[in-house]
């Protein structure tokens, strides 16, 4: 499992190649993970895991119907 410093700098790179091939829509999606996991990480500043793009979506989006957790 890789830490969350190691999935940014997997993303920075992945935007690096994506802005030199000119691939813009590619940059903006890898620009907006960065971005998310950065909110995450300010967030939860104790977690040292990368957490999947899931846990980041549903950390940003609590209400959504995908991350809902019901108690039985």
């Amino acid at each position: 499992m890789s830490t969350i410093a190691e999935q940014l700098q997997t993303y920075r790179s992945a935007l690096s190649e994506a802005q030199v091939k000119g691939d813009q829509a590619i940059a903006r999606k890898i620009e907006q993970q960065i971005k998310e996991l950065e909110e995450f990480q300010q967030r939860h500043p104790e977690e040292a895991d990368a957490p999947s793009p899931f846990e980041v979506f549903c950390d940003l989006n609590p209400s959504d119907i995908n991350c809902r957790v019901y108690d039985d």
